[in-house]
């Protein structure tokens, strides 16, 4: 009796460890340390078991669905039952996901983390309903965003949540380290009341566009999101802008337009001084000219004695031959000097011989015709009305070549001192010109 009793207890022991063994084997958990980036959502598909199912066994808030870096999770198992509660624990998450997702517009200053406190959901699943990358984190005002869950009245700060369960050596939350990684990389754009803005053209840097407006690169950067570089085209918020580049571009041009003109009117009142000053210079010596030819013709006259025996007829033609050789120099070279710059302002024509227009040679030709005097059409021809002499020699009336004899290239009428009169060149009238900026190369005395 002992020894049945002896199977019957072996027997039933045995039974009962294999029960139990296979009872472990069936509900046995996996455990899983948590790494940088993972999810309640990650665990959930990597070990096919439901969220709410790994949050149970963990005691994982159910809202926040926190999890910690090094924090070690319990998975459990996954078998027929566990599949079918998933199955439905799935979908009802996402009747629930669906139900309560609505759109929203990206704000200036809103980033994922903000977004994900306001609307109670987490970085992670934002991404999901977006289709954004695992390590997306810039959006822009503008986007529109799907959210789940519903606007809280207050937002609670990132800083009041705390892990459900602390390790030996604390980690920083994965929420929360994401948080800062957006807060980093989105700052919160400042657009002030009083702000303009700029589009961006070909050459231009932050440096150039801050300096036209009178603001600082930081300022730029502050009102606008930017990215590695400037693209043209681009368009910036400038805040409290003291400079206007366009008034200044226009005050600018007004100035350079009144020195041009200014420049302009300080150059023609010089010229016309110029002018006035060497008519006035011939004048003064044509005057000067005439008496001393007066004087001239006056001498003989006082110089006969009255006991002379000549016959009246010798003594007239004593008295005039002298003052026809003096009309025929001196008193001619006035009077066509004063009769050439009669023509001033006449203007250039090629070929011209008449008041209707001259060039440099029919200029000469009309005038000393006026006087009775043929000295050709062109300058190689008036080269030959008289006798060859130095400039320095040169008398008012006479011509004035320039280029070597038999192949000069203009021709003018001498007025005494450094000036002349002449018909220049084409697009220009006759003028008064000076000898200390175009010297003529040598004289003609008109016989």
């Amino acid at each position: 009796m002992n020894h049945t009793a002896k199977k019957l207890l072996v027997g039933t022991v045995g039974a009962a460890g294999l029960f139990l063994a296979t009872t472990a084997t069936a509900n046995a958990d996996t455990t899983h340390k948590v790494a940088k980036n993972d999810t309640v959502w990650d665990l959930s598909q990597k070990y096919g078991v439901s969220i709410q199912a790994i949050e149970a066994l963990n005691n994982i808030d159910q809202n926040s669905h926190l999890i910690v870096t090094g924090q070690t999770l319990k998975v459990p198992a996954k078998d027929a039952q566990v599949s079918e509660n998933n199955n439905t624990a799935q979908a009802t998450d996402k009747k629930a996901d669906t139900e309560n997702t609505s759109d929203v517009t990206v704000k200036a200053g809103d980033t994922l983390w903000t977004l994900a406190q306001q609307y109670n959901t987490s970085v992670e699943k934002l991404r999901e309903l977006n289709g954004l990358a695992a390590d997306a984190y810039l959006i822009h005002p503008g986007n529109v965003l799907k959210v789940n869950g519903t606007v809280q009245a207050t937002q609670q700060p990132a800083q009041t949540e705390q892990p459900v369960q602390q390790q030996a050596q604390p980690e920083q939350p994965v929420v929360q380290q994401e948080a800062t990684q957006e807060q980093a990389q989105e700052p919160q754009l400042v657009v002030s009341a009083n702000h303009t803005t700029h589009t961006v053209q070909a050459g231009e840097s932050l440096y150039s566009i801050a300096q036209a407006y009178g603001v600082t690169v930081d300022s730029l950067r502050a009102a606008n999101n930017l990215g590695a570089t400037l693209l043209v085209g681009q368009t910036l918020t400038i805040n409290d802008p003291a400079k206007d580049p366009a008034q200044e571009a226009a005050a600018q041009e007004a100035a350079a337009q009144q020195a041009a003109q200014q420049q302009a009117a300080a150059q023609a009142q010089q010229e016309a001084a110029a002018q006035q000053a060497a008519q006035q210079q011939a004048t003064a010596q044509a005057q000067q000219e005439a008496a001393a030819q007066q004087a001239t013709q006056q001498q003989p006259v006082q110089n006969q004695a009255p006991a002379q025996t000549q016959a009246p007829a010798q003594q007239t033609q004593q008295v005039q031959q002298p003052q026809q050789q003096v009309v025929s120099t001196s008193a001619d070279g006035a009077a066509i000097a004063a009769y050439a710059q009669s023509f001033i302002g006449t203007p250039y024509v090629w070929g011209g011989s008449t008041p209707s227009g001259f060039d440099c040679s029919g200029l000469t030709q009309y005038v000393y015709a006026h006087f009775g005097k043929q000295i050709g059409r062109n300058t190689i021809a008036q080269e030959s009305a008289g006798a060859h002499i130095p400039v320095s020699q040169a008398q008012v009336g006479d011509l004035l070549f320039w280029g070597t004899p038999g192949s000069t290239y203009h021709v003018a009428i001498y007025l005494g001192g450094n000036s002349f009169v002449a018909a220049p060149e084409p697009g220009q009238s006759v003028k008064i010109g000076n000898m200390a900026y175009f010297m003529p190369s040598f004289a003609v005395h008109v016989n």
